[in-house]
């Protein structure tokens, strides 16, 4: 099973990644801030890390940089639910920009536990993870950044 490190500042969402993966097998260790994460990173050896990008300090923007020199090889999610409060402004891709940045997948909150699922398998290679994905029912596919990045 997957070494996963999960970076985000919200401590319901660390422990709600950390309980769907640790079910599912994966071993997981939560860091609170980019900081604790590149610290963990550098003292571990993961297979998947998970980042929110909006977080105090050190943002996830800049984590994922630093990750990309410290551990090349390790496969990146990135999730956000930011949202701007008023309609009428120009959104940014924030996700695509992570894309951009060295991650391999990501996720927009709030996403279902299979999506998850399937992008930490996935990004492992784990066999399984398409089909438990596809037997869970219709809905959006994770983004594989690669795509995402040929799309734009």
């Amino acid at each position: 099973m997957a070494r996963v490190l999960v970076i985000d500042d919200e401590v319901s969402v660390r422990n709600t990644i950390r309980l769907i993966l640790e079910n599912r097998g994966h071993h997981v260790v939560v860091a609170e801030c980019g900081r604790r994460g590149v610290a963990a990173i550098e003292a571990y050896a993961f297979d998947v890390v998970i980042v929110d990008i909006f977080m105090p300090g050190m943002d996830g923007f800049e984590t994922i940089g630093i990750l990309r020199q410290s551990a090349p090889k390790v496969a990146i999610i990135a999730i956000s639910g930011y949202a701007f409060r008023e309609v009428s402004w120009p959104v940014p891709d924030f996700l695509k920009m992570a894309c951009g940045l060295g991650a391999t997948r990501c996720l927009l909150k709030p996403f279902k536990a299979w999506q998850l699922i399937e992008a930490v398998e996935a990004s492992c290679g784990a066999v399984g993870a398409e089909e438990d994905a596809a037997a869970a029912g219709p809905g959006a596919r994770v983004a594989d950044c690669a795509d995402e990045l040929r799309r734009a």
